[in-house]
């Protein structure tokens, strides 16, 4: 009898397709689906990768993640009922077994396309492309999303812990509502800006003819970057009509501004900072790199649908007052630093929210501490918060460099505030700095644009908690004073700013060292 099934199969199913069939399946065997590191070590597994490269990725312990692995491989043998699942073995098993069940499906309709699987039951029909005429850009844009148009390869292997809703909200309503040309997330190195960017692009990628990340460290010139994207947005067929439209004659800024005329494109550049020069105020051109600022202003005072995104640890100086330019400053995530600490299993979650606080709701930052939680107290948080001081540790290397890029007197402001015992009001006349009260001002002004220094007065006060420090999640902050974890101490008019724990620490070490 002949089947009603129709079954069309690929050789190899890629990646992602079996991380999410596995995912689904665990949800419906254990009504649990897999946590994100539990995500990471399956999908990197089925990439070939081994346990110290897949740690080294995911900024974990290495024990932490042979156990985690060890577990899930327990986990997969009990629900497909197979036995000795291990990493060398786990992609086989997995194709085979879904191969297996799609094979053993006699009344449904199976398709595979591009490596993704559908199934659908045998009343349902087999889907056929509509007759529509070919579709314009803006089409595209309503109605599909063309993977060919978009060029990730130099976006980093990143996985979140869980949204920035807030941000997102913000970034899709100045892309889509606004139609902002410039966008800057800035944020010091591990607080998610990475992260952040991947989500948006998942959230808008519909709305895009085409969409290319690329990273700065790669790209020696402007015109090298420029010339990589304009490579990617000329159509293959159509040298002869770029070489008319495109003459030598017109600059590569033209070119591109063109393209991003025709099509909706979102760019992405990421690692902006390395455009800047160290020792110098924040956002000061390298000698060979002032051209960017050209490009930024061109892209901003033009007529255009297109948007480009800009990942730095330093705000660059583009015309201010365009409403077509918007800076989105990230700061500590307190639920993923939550999410990240449970990972790791560390005990007294009661003083959680004073270790997440002291390091800045960085997730790197707290990731690497997590490390010395484990190593020195055995994942005894109140242990480790026992220390005397600040302890720092593999954080001094990234620290370092941070200090590297500043300006002297940046570091004159950060040794200056370091030494004060509550947070300092720029607007009276210090009598102890240095310098004078305009450098002062010139020097916080470069700190805020490269994130080492905190406004106040964008809390509406200053706060106190159940811990060693001002709290200075600011995201975090109106939410944890309705659950009474902050209190409000005072009221003030003054411009009071101050600096993460972290980096105060650092700064009396540095100064301590130089005396």
């Amino acid at each position: 009898m002949k089947s009603n099934k129709t079954i069309i199969l690929s050789v190899d199913m890629d990646v992602q397709t079996l991380v999410e069939l596995t995912d689904n399946l665990l949800f419906t065997k254990t009504g649990k689906h897999l946590d994100s590191l539990q995500r990471v070590i399956l999908q990197s597994t089925l990439e070939g990768k081994k346990y110290p490269e897949i740690a080294e990725n995911s900024h974990s312990k290495y024990n932490h993640v042979k156990r985690v692995g060890s577990e899930l491989w327990q986990l997969l043998e009990d629900v497909l009922k197979e036995e000795d699942i291990k990493q060398s073995n786990a992609r086989s098993i997995l194709e085979n077994f879904y191969f297996s069940h799609i094979s053993n499906t006699a009344n449904d309709w199976v398709n595979v396309n591009n490596n993704h699987i559908n199934i659908c039951r045998e009343n349902k029909q087999s889907p056929s492309p509509k007759n529509k005429s070919s579709p314009t850009p803006t089409d595209q844009n309503q109605n599909n999303t063309n993977p060919e148009n978009h060029d990730l390869s130099e976006a980093p292997d990143l996985y979140s812990l869980c949204d920035r809703h807030t941000e997102l909200t913000t970034l899709k309503q100045w892309i889509n509502e606004n139609h902002t040309r410039i966008i800057t997330i800035l944020g010091l190195a591990g607080i998610g800006k990475s992260v952040l960017a991947l989500q948006l692009i998942e959230q808008i990628k519909d709305k895009f003819d085409y969409i290319i990340w690329r990273n700065i460290d790669n790209y020696p010139t402007l015109e090298s970057l420029q010339t990589s994207i304009i490579n990617f947005l000329s159509p293959p067929d159509s040298s002869s009509q770029k070489t008319a439209d495109f003459s030598p004659a017109k600059t590569t800024n033209n070119q591109l501004i063109n393209y991003l005329r025709k099509y909706r494109c979102l760019l992405i550049f990421d690692n902006l900072q390395e455009i800047f020069a160290s020792g110098e105020l924040a956002g000061t051109y390298l000698p060979d790199h002032e051209n960017y600022g050209k490009l930024f202003k061109q892209i901003a005072t033009s007529s255009h649908q297109s948007c480009l995104l800009l990942l730095s640890q330093e705000e660059p100086k583009i015309e201010l007052g365009n409403h077509y330019c918007h800076t989105l400053k990230i700061y500590g995530f307190l639920e993923a630093c939550k999410m990240l600490l449970q990972e790791r299993n560390l005990t007294d979650e009661d003083r959680w929210l004073e270790l997440i606080n002291l390091y800045g709701g960085n997730p790197l930052w707290l990731n690497i501490i997590a490390d010395a939680v484990e190593d020195l107290c055995d994942g005894n948080v109140a242990q480790f918060l026992s220390c005397s001081t600040l302890y720092l540790g593999d954080l001094e290397p990234i620290l370092e460099r941070i200090f590297q890029r500043l300006s002297e007197l940046e570091k004159q402001v950060i040794f200056w505030i370091a030494n004060q015992e509550t947070a300092v009001d720029i607007s009276i006349t210090p009598a102890d700095f240095p310098h004078s009260h305009s450098d002062l001002w010139k020097g916080i002004q470069s700190l805020k644009r490269r994130c080492l220094v905190e406004k106040l007065r964008e809390t509406e006060g200053l706060f106190e908690g159940e811990c060693h420090s001002p709290l200075h999640i600011w995201k975090e902050t109106q939410s944890l004073k309705r659950r009474c974890l902050v209190e409000k101490v005072m009221e003030t008019e003054g411009s009071f700013f101050t600096i993460q724990p972290v980096i105060k620490s650092f700064g009396k070490m540095l100064l301590a060292s130089e005396q």
